[in-house]
């Protein structure tokens, strides 16, 4: 116990020779009052600053919103009401939240009216970004607050520190703007509470940091009791929000974990990986959209993950999931770049449908962007002539054979939900394979059932590159034989619209059938 009550008083005698004694606590109190006064300069920077800001939010564009930060002068009203709770002085706390409020009304009206002036309405990632807190936005705050706090006081960097607090208020800010003038209430409510906790957090990160140097309630020359009740009662008010988005913080971030590792569980299981994951957990449930990189298609595995994720979080889950094919770890190697980019598009997709009603053009050309950026190593995805249906163009670079197009063309009908437009997959033109015919069976002549799948796939390729005839060589010396294939040839054909031509009838070498579009 001596050593503890040594240490302690060491403590407090460095405390008080190396922080309160070391400044000017009558030239920072003044510093902060004068930082803290509205009027045309502090009007002037919140619209230049809001509108800056807001033009960055509806570009996507991180350089022009730190941009808006250099110039916004929000830190001054935020470092007197926590100064103000520091010390106890009402009139600093009702200036400093006067001045504030006077702000925001400002910075959301020149937001909301840069949002009905500009043609770009869309909810970018930027603007989406700021509709939840997470854990991190409020480490920014609090640590934003600490060094506005420290720099106000030493009276060293405030313009500096004056960023990265504004960094933390002004996107949350425009971004609330930008929700009323689109009348989407979630952007707009999560945004605000964005900003509230924020603002919180920094106000009493500025607290801290001002009792730890000594400031208190000799610092205000109308303390009295009554005063000193109510500051106090409004900083422990102050902290019950904090304390509430704290808590839903670490919910939230718990949740997002327990889901991101079934969804990577899940994704290895079948050899995957998980492109894009999206979890929303501000309602009554649970939403998750992901995005997952497959060899093959996993029949089953939406229905299947959304009831491994309500059993873990005891909460109903509604699970979304968009399968995409790869060919190797090669290809995907590649195409990082690309994939990139696609995960961008993919998530300002996936977040955009929450105002989809007013959206349903744009959404469209999104898809049809994000389909034809995913699959470059095979082709090219273009619109069909009937305006109807995709067509997949596959690159002879990219080798693939007329078997392995077709499954694929099957696989994207099979995954095909209500609604999607159809895709027909056009393989590279190539030389059709000879189809040997063996031996003549003694009882039935004609094509085995593996002999007949390859006859389809070839028939099926002269469809896709729309070949009305074709000629043909069957080379066999059996004449029922032949007479047999010749007419499984044309059923065959018939059944994909396309003709038969010429047929050559040889009865030298190795028995088989071979297709050739015709040379007129």
């Amino acid at each position: 116990m001596a050593g503890l009550g040594a240490w302690w008083r060491w403590a407090r005698q460095w405390r008080q020779e190396r922080l309160v004694d070391t400044i000017d606590r009558i030239a920072v109190l003044e510093n902060v009052h004068a930082g803290a006064q509205p009027g045309a300069r502090y009007a002037f920077m919140i619209v230049m600053a809001c509108g800056i800001a807001m033009l960055g939010l509806l570009q996507n564009s991180v350089a022009v919103i730190i941009g808006a930060m250099l110039i916004s002068p929000l830190m001054g009203p935020i470092v007197q009401l926590g100064m103000g709770l520091a010390t106890f002085e009402l009139r600093g706390i009702r200036e400093s939240l006067g001045t504030l409020l006077a702000g925001v009304l400002l910075a959301l009206s020149i937001a909301v009216l840069i949002v009905w002036m500009s043609p770009l309405k869309a909810a970018t990632s930027e603007i989406l970004a700021r509709t939840e807190p997470t854990f991190f936005d409020l480490l920014v705050a609090v640590l934003s607050g600490l060094a506005g706090a420290y720099a106000t006081v030493t009276r060293k960097g405030e313009t500096i520190v004056g960023v990265a607090i504004a960094t933390a208020l002004m996107p949350p800010l425009a971004v609330v703007g930008y929700g009323i003038a689109v009348g989407n209430g979630s952007i707009a409510g999560g945004a605000a509470f964005l900003f509230m906790t924020n603002l919180l957090a920094i106000a009493l990160s500025v607290t801290i940091v001002a009792r730890l140097y000594g400031f208190g309630g000799s610092d205000s020359p109308k303390q009295t009791a009554l005063q000193a009740g109510v500051i106090v009662a409004s900083f422990v008010l102050l902290s019950i929000p904090l304390g509430l988005a704290l808590k839903r913080i670490a919910l939230q971030s718990q949740t997002e974990l327990a889901v991101r590792a079934a969804v990577d569980d899940a994704a290895k299981a079948v050899s995957g990986r998980v492109s894009a994951l999206r979890v929303d957990s501000s309602g009554e449930g649970v939403a998750v959209e992901a995005v997952m990189l497959l060899p093959n298609h996993a029949a089953g595995m939406e229905a299947r993950l959304q009831r491994d994720l309500a059993s873990r979080l005891g909460r109903p889950v509604s699970v979304r999931m968009q399968e995409v094919l790869t060919a190797d770890d090669a290809s995907f190697a590649r195409q990082q770049g690309t994939l990139a980019e696609l995960r961008r598009n993919v998530v300002a997709l996936q977040d955009a449908e929450s105002v989809r009603s007013a959206q349903q053009r744009e959404i469209a050309d999104k898809r049809a962007v994000m389909h034809a950026a995913l699959l470059p190593y095979l082709g090219r995805l273009q619109r069909g002539s009937d305006g109807q249906r995709w067509e997949l163009l596959l690159a002879p670079e990219a080798r693939v054979s007329l078997a392995r197009a077709q499954r694929i063309e099957t696989d994207i009908k099979t995954a095909r939900q209500e609604g999607d437009d159809a895709l027909l997959v056009v393989p590279a033109l190539q030389a059709l394979p000879a189809v040997a015919l063996g031996e003549p069976r003694e009882n039935d002549p004609g094509p085995d059932p593996g002999q007949r799948a390859l006859l389809d796939v070839q028939a099926w390729a002269l469809q896709r590159w729309r070949s009305g005839r074709v000629d043909a060589v069957l080379a066999t010396a059996d004449d029922a034989q032949a007479s047999v294939w010749e007419e499984a040839l044309r059923a065959a054909l018939a059944a994909r619209q396309v003709q038969v031509g010429a047929i050559t009838r040889s009865r030298d070498g190795d028995a088989r059938l071979q297709l050739a579009l015709p040379t007129d």
